[in-house]
């Protein structure tokens, strides 16, 4: 079976350094709400933790936040999810220059960061679960359906109860604002990830997700179209194609 391409490499746990702050979520809030005023300041450290302005403009990076939580803290629950913490770093550091974002939530007193040059790796031996290629606005409900609706034919049910791993490849020109796929990418897997209410298909138990791993393919033959592919496994079983982890 052919490897997928496209695909980057989890920068090394020996890269990780310590944030000096607890991770913020992002906020849609006004822009004078403390939740807007926190996210800023955590941002503008963050940014001088890891010398931003000092990027050379030589290539796409990889980065990777490790959430640490306290041991009494459920990791597939209470609304930590993994893309609210990855996208409002990505957005400020300017998506442009992330090929592969990585989150996990772990059981640890501090939480981690690090970004390293992009680099590829032979893909996964497994073919993603799900491939869909899109033509409409990602802004629009009819982009998520039909996202949903391959995710409901791939599938006989969600994923039992637990922490679960998703790995989501987005093929983009190069002029695609690629963060701004992730959320409703996630939001359209309610029939892999469960779906709390039925009627609200686009709010799936996506906190569930407590190792999510984010890749871009730049191919400007695609225009305005975009290529989805997913993975999703149990975290308690080995991953797939875990040469990509």
């Amino acid at each position: 079976m052919t490897p997928v391409t496209g695909l980057f490499a989890r920068p090394d746990a020996a890269g990780h350094i310590r944030l000096d702050h607890e991770p913020v979520l992002e906020s849609w809030n006004a822009a004078d709400h403390p939740d807007q005023l926190r996210l800023r300041s955590y941002l503008a450290g963050v940014t001088k933790q890891l010398l931003v302005a000092e990027w050379a403009n030589n290539g796409p990076r990889a980065i990777e936040l490790v959430v640490g939580l306290p041991d009494d803290t459920p990791l597939d629950r209470g609304g930590r999810d993994l893309d609210n913490y990855l996208y409002p770093l990505v957005r400020h550091f300017g998506g442009e220059r992330i090929g592969a974002a990585f989150a996990r939530k772990a059981h640890q007193e501090e939480s981690t960061i690090a970004v390293v040059p992009a680099e590829n790796v032979a893909g996964p031996a497994e073919e993603p679960q799900l491939t869909v290629r899109t033509s409409m606005s990602a802004t629009s409900a009819a982009w998520k359906g039909v996202i949903h609706a391959a995710c409901a034919r791939a599938v006989t049910g969600p994923l039992p109860p637990g922490p679960v791993g998703v790995r989501l490849q987005f093929g983009v020109s190069a002029a695609r604002n690629w963060a701004a796929l992730w959320k409703p990418a996630i939001d359209a897997l309610g029939p892999v990830l469960g779906m709390p209410q039925p009627a609200q298909p686009f709010r799936p138990d996506d906190d569930r997700i407590v190792d999510l791993q984010l890749h871009r393919i730049i191919d400007d033959a695609l225009g305005h179209d975009v290529i989805v592919r997913a993975w999703w496994w149990p975290t308690r079983s080995r991953e797939p194609g875990a040469e990509c982890s």
